[in-house]
């Protein structure tokens, strides 16, 4: 196998990866904004949860997007690790970065790994123990508690859902450029004949 046939291989694996990552996220935002308007208009009442006073649709919702977002949060780990690793074995078997649109590119892609990391390692472990704080204190009837816990999520859920619109608006760049500066140019041919 060439190195350019290498290249141009883990190129359709690293825009592969972007797109399913760039979905996965744009996925997500439909999946909450469908599921608590559904939920909302259902007014449950949760037999799980028989002693919580609070909003049950809201509790019911959040069950359902915890889980969702979860999943969200694994395939954009997976699909970064692909991306990541794709693009340098690429630069590995002589993609060149020799032009400022291709630095633009690995500098985007850095960027989105740099924001990913915050969002799934800083921001998202406090989320989730506030969010499963607040599940189980609903489930046990301890109201007070459940609500302290509710609150300290929804402190920092527009931080979160402006994260996840962030890491959308870099993947999407990060694929256009991908597929801008893909390895089908003369550049990259012209480099490994000379």
């Amino acid at each position: 196998m060439t190195k350019h046939t290498v290249t141009r291989f883990f190129e359709v694996v690293h825009i592969v990866a972007l797109s399913a990552w760039f979905g996965t996220v744009g996925m997500s935002g439909i999946v909450a904004a469908t599921v608590f308007p559904i939920v909302g208009r259902m007014k449950p009442t949760l037999g799980a949860y028989p002693e919580y006073t609070g909003d049950h649709a809201l509790l019911a919702g959040g069950l359902i997007a915890g889980k969702v977002f979860f999943l969200v949060d694994m395939v954009q780990f997976i699909c970064a690790a692909i991306a990541l690793g794709s693009f340098m074995t690429m630069v590995v078997a002589g993609y060149s970065i020799n032009t400022l649109v291709r630095v633009l590119r690995s500098v985007v892609l850095l960027c989105t790994m740099g924001l990913l990391s915050w969002h799934l390692f800083v921001l998202m472990p406090g989320m989730t123990e506030n969010l499963r704080n607040y599940w189980d204190f609903a489930a046990a009837g301890g109201n007070e508690q459940a609500e302290i816990y509710k609150n300290a999520f929804f402190d920092n859920h527009e931080l979160a859902a402006n994260s996840l619109k962030a890491l959308m608006a870099t993947t999407l760049l990060c694929l256009v450029l991908a597929v801008w500066t893909g390895t089908g140019s003369g550049t990259t041919r012209q480099t490994e004949q000379a």
